[in-house]
């Protein structure tokens, strides 16, 4: 592999780089592997605390563990960590729960740049089980998928301290080392949380959990946060600060949502003495067209923008879609900033560069792939939403949960009667929206363009997307006919001997729970099919669909035989 010349290798790092690389994470992340792979680019020692640990006291962790307990390993594990915080240049890689420790903290960050490796933990449960060492990790148990999850939401308000966030879901450890690189040369903590020196030291030795980006989208080649919380619209300047954006912000939004928070975001930019325009567009998907686009272009060269300028996506996922599209070409590319206020385009459009219009045949036909410099979804702007159009968002909400992550799915499930009521539980609202936003940075990051894993995504789409096109975008949301598109998925999983009847009806029991459709009556079944043929997913002429083999395991078939094909989605419009 290529070493990227940009970034500071052994020899070449300037005093301003911190001289230990410290990572941390669950049990079987990964964070052995990339360390001894960084430790070789970097030219520096490697130190495993588990290694330290095993050759001080002559017993590994596991033996520890289990003949001594917990808390006798913990004592052995906070004066070797100690130990090798004094040590420089280096990089450490420490056990899962060694970060948990706030005087730990406080020292692994005196000398050392802490990056967070992280994946789902339904991929750490498959890790761990092909790992020959899958026995010497006593504190995940039996059930390791279970354990993982607990730990997972135990641990990661403390991992998330760290100052760089590093998702490694479908990421070679290879690629991984060369995008820590990459952050650590950038400073990634200090842009994500705008602290240095004593400020970032105290809270690191602090006992609270952090408080930062919900996520972060890091694609290799550009990385930037995902801030999600209940008034981030007054919060603009801050971001805008942070993220070193200093250029006028050209607004745009639809008349609905520029009528409801609008004035929000005109007073906090007023306050903050920041310049700029706006520009309306009629609500609705007929808007998402290049002729809308066209009309945006020349508003922008009336208003003389240049690039230092900024272009503010103030809506939902047609807004979303247009403005990124308008800001991935007008002088070659513009900074965007995502400021997503449905449901569904904070869970799914404002998130990973897919921005486009729509063109006659078919939805988002042209368009590129454009990364924002931020999404910032305020949550408080959910308020003021139509109940269908809020319910929608759920379609994308318990899509990610069941192809990623089971434990969600089982909590959407149990709330279902508080997140849909008129008047949702604001911080359980948003910690689902973080949780669900986190799943689809991680697949981002992984799979920027979408060549591979990225397709998983489109669970429930290649369907959905027919049945919106079939009904002229009218009659169906988007996150309505996905959520038919799951149903046909599951059913033609099925049909294909993947599932069993049981997924198939907890697909319809999650849906109905939430208020979305399990049918698309009146919608002719040729027209669906016909649509289906022009999907962006059509690959080679075969037709491409994600189906599930279990909860948590998605698969991508092109092999699904255009009987199966016709059945389905023949029952899916019947009345």
């Amino acid at each position: 592999m290529s070493t990227d010349t940009s970034t500071p290798e052994a020899g070449n790092s300037g005093e301003h780089f911190a001289q230990q690389i410290v990572l941390v994470g669950l049990s079987g992340v990964g964070k052995s592997t990339v360390g001894r792979q960084l430790a070789a680019r970097l030219a520096w020692p490697f130190i495993d605390t588990d290694e330290l640990i095993a050759e001080a006291e002559g017993h590994t962790p596991a033996q520890i563990i289990t003949e001594q307990g917990e808390s006798a390993f913990r004592a052995i594990e906070e004066r070797v960590v100690m130990e090798a915080a004094e040590r420089s240049p280096a990089v450490i890689a420490t056990g899962g729960g060694a970060f948990l420790n706030p005087r730990l903290r406080r020292a692994l960050g005196e000398r050392g740049f802490v990056c967070y490796l992280d994946a789902p933990p339904v991929e750490i449960a498959r890790r761990i089980r092909a790992a020959p060492d899958a026995e010497q990790r006593p504190l995940l148990g039996e059930d390791l998928d279970s354990r993982l999850q607990e730990l997972d939401a135990e641990r990661r308000p403390f991992y998330t301290h760290a100052d760089a966030w590093v998702p490694t879901l479908g990421v070679a450890p290879e690629e991984t080392v060369s995008r820590l690189l990459k952050a650590w040369a950038s400073g990634a903590g200090e842009a994500l949380r705008g602290e240095r020196g004593d400020a970032r030291l105290k809270r690191l030795g602090g006992g609270d959990a952090a408080k930062g980006p919900a996520a972060v989208v890091d694609t290799g080649t550009e990385r930037y946060p995902i801030w999600v919380g209940s008034g981030e619209l007054e919060r603009l300047p801050e971001r805008f600060k942070q993220l070193g954006l200093d250029g006028r912000v050209f607004l745009i939004a639809d008349q609905n949502v520029m009528d409801a928070h609008g004035g929000t975001v005109a007073r906090a930019l007023d306050a903050a003495g920041i310049a700029g325009s706006s520009y309306v567009i009629p609500p609705g998907e007929q808007s998402k067209t290049q002729r809308v686009a066209r009309e945006i272009y020349a508003w922008l060269a009336e208003q003389k923008a240049e690039r230092r300028d900024v272009i503010l996506a103030l809506g939902g996922g047609v807004v979303t879609d247009l403005a990124g599209y308008v800001a991935a070409t007008y002088l070659r590319g513009m900074p965007l900033v995502q400021a997503p206020t449905s449901l569904l385009a904070m869970n799914d459009a404002a998130i990973g560069g897919k921005v486009a219009v729509d063109l006659p045949g078919g939805k988002n036909l042209v368009g590129a792939f454009y990364q924002p410099r931020a999404v910032i979804s305020d949550v408080a702007t959910l308020n003021t939403m139509p109940r269908a159009a809020y319910v929608e968002g759920f379609a994308e909400v318990i899509k990610h949960a069941l192809i990623l992550d089971p434990p969600m799915l089982d909590l959407l499930q149990q709330h279902a009667a508080e997140l849909t009521s008129g008047q949702p539980n604001m911080e359980q609202l948003t910690a689902v929206v973080a949780r669900s936003s986190r799943l689809k940075a991680m697949v981002v990051s992984s799979d920027p363009t979408e060549r591979g894993l990225r397709m998983v995504l489109n669970y429930g789409h290649t369907i959905g997307h027919g049945i919106e096109v079939a009904a002229n975008f009218e009659g169906y949301l988007h996150g309505e006919a996905v959520a038919v598109g799951m149903m046909g998925a599951a059913r033609i999983a099925k049909r294909m001997g993947l599932i069993d009847d049981e997924l198939v009806d907890r697909h319809a029991d999650v849906l109905r729970a939430y208020g979305l459709p399990l049918k698309a009556p009146n919608v002719e079944a040729a027209a669906v099919l016909q649509a289906m043929k022009s999907d962006k997913k059509v690959d080679q002429g075969k037709q491409r669909f994600v189906l599930l083999e279990d909860i948590g395991r998605p698969v991508v078939h092109d092999d699904v035989p255009a009987d199966i094909v016709r059945e389905v989605v023949t029952n899916l419009v019947r009345d």
